[in-house]
């Protein structure tokens, strides 16, 4: 048969053929052995001499096309072909077919036992992932659990203790103290301002500086706690930043110093509108006063007695026409004015209306009634007609850039006037309503111990003494 033949050609003579060794000194044993599964293929095909015939002849033909080296041992294998006792090859035939199925039985079992197993340990492994992803959350949700916990306690022990403090600052001693306090770190300042704009004006700025960075950061506290933190819009803290920028970052340019110089006409007009006053005692009276007075003070002493490239600043801003100093300022003014008007009536307006946050429109619209006073038609415009009467006093006071030195030292000189004496005002009258209150409660007492029969102790010792 063909599958016979096959056999005989893949025989490990044919194979290799060209290797004498092989050829040569192949035993019968071992080309027997190589014959086994041809024969086995016979004997399921069936015992046909004349197809067998054929095909020894068609394998003796191939196998003496391929050399003459091998002829001999292919007429050995089909010689040995002819004299095998099929009887016994057919018993050992099938059981090796037999043993082969096993095998085979048992790899395909081994295969989908092997694959069973593998998929259970691939499952195993996307059962344990998602175990461990659901670990993972739980995990980030018990520390994020946590540090919120920990965060709202840190957060109410300060607003405990924030309360506690303020109780404690709001009570009588503490006020006292801190009073005391206050006024002397103020006259001392009083004084030390005036040996230094005598001795060295021209460095007098250096002193300006450390003094407003104190007053503002101070303000800020003072605006956090009691949460009115959106006076630190207001235009007076950034006239005054104004001014420290012309001061230390661009002191050589003149549209720098047209700037700050047109802050100070407003500044002074401030001290007079708002009625600050010289209460040395009270930080929240004298700092509003601080955030006003003191950079147009700096301003004149820095062009009474100038040096460097703060000369430089001076003399090249005075050097520019008129409409451009005032463009200068003016520009200055709308940009404060635009980051205002966007945040307390665009961006915090929300806020600010549901917390319940004092501004200085609301100050003026509410507090003091100016919203209520305007006409019908003109209410829903309050905050327009706000920004334009403030634009307005700006206006007023930047001609201050055109007045002579003189005149700005006059001008100066009458707002710190106006400033003393609403301190003085303050005292006279806090002490005399409070003389009046005293006498009028000993009038009464006196009155109701004349009615009982009683003289008053004091009376009484005054009559001892001859008074």
């Amino acid at each position: 048969t063909n599958s016979l033949a096959g056999s005989v050609q893949e025989s490990p003579c044919s194979d290799s053929c060209n290797d004498e060794q092989h050829c040569d000194g192949s035993s019968p044993e071992a080309i027997g052995a190589s014959l086994v599964p041809a024969l086995g293929r016979r004997a399921r095909v069936g015992d046909n001499g004349a197809n067998g015939e054929a095909e020894d002849g068609g394998a003796e033909s191939t196998s003496s096309e391929s050399g003459e080296a091998c002829a001999a041992a292919d007429a050995s294998n089909v010689h040995l072909y002819d004299s095998f006792d099929e009887s016994n090859s057919e018993g050992s035939f099938s059981s090796r077919r037999q043993g082969a199925q096993l095998l085979l039985r048992r790899g395909r079992r081994t295969t989908q036992h092997l694959q069973q197993r593998a998929q259970h340990l691939v499952q195993d492994l996307k059962r344990r992932e998602e175990m461990l992803q659901k670990r993972g959350k739980k995990i980030g949700q018990l520390v994020q659990r946590e540090v919120r916990q920990t965060w709202l306690l840190q957060q109410e022990r300060l607003v405990t203790r924030s309360r506690e403090m303020t109780r404690r600052l709001l009570t009588g001693r503490s006020r006292a103290w801190r009073h005391k306090w206050i006024f002397a770190l103020v006259q001392a300042d009083f004084v030390a301002s005036a040996f230094w704009l005598g001795r060295s004006p021209e460095t007098y700025y250096m002193y300006f500086t450390a003094q407003i960075c104190s007053v503002l950061t101070l303000k800020a506290v003072d605006y956090r706690v009691t949460e009115q933190h959106y006076f630190l819009l207001d235009y007076c803290f950034f006239a005054n930043l104004c001014v420290l920028a012309w001061l230390w970052l661009c002191p050589t340019s003149g549209a720098a110093f047209n700037a700050a110089e047109g802050v100070c006409g407003l500044l002074s007009i401030s001290v007079v509108v708002f009625r600050n006053s010289c209460v040395p005692h009270d930080f929240v009276r004298i700092s509003n006063a601080y955030v006003h007075y003191p950079a147009v003070v700096t301003m004149l002493s820095v062009k009474m007695k100038c040096t460097g490239d703060h000369c430089m600043g001076i003399e090249a801003g005075r050097a520019m026409l008129r409409h451009l100093r005032l463009r200068d300022a003016w520009l200055a003014y709308i940009s404060w004015a635009v980051i205002y008007a966007s945040i307390i009536f665009l961006l915090a307006r929300k806020r600010i209306a549901r917390k319940q946050r004092d501004t200085l429109y609301g100050y003026f619209a509410e507090k003091l009634g100016f919203k209520e006073k305007l006409p019908k038609w003109l209410r829903p415009y309050s905050q327009v007609i706000f920004m334009l009467c403030h634009q307005t006093m700006f206006l007023a006071g930047v001609w201050w850039i055109f007045l002579p030195l003189w005149g700005q030292c006059f001008c100066t000189v009458l707002a710190l006037t106006v400033f003393f004496h609403n301190g003085g005002r303050f005292y006279v009258d806090h002490f005399w309503k409070a003389h009046e209150r005293n006498t009028a409660q000993y009038v009464d007492a006196a009155r109701l111990a004349m009615c009982q029969g009683d003289p008053p102790l004091d009376t009484a010792g005054l009559n001892g003494n001859g008074g």
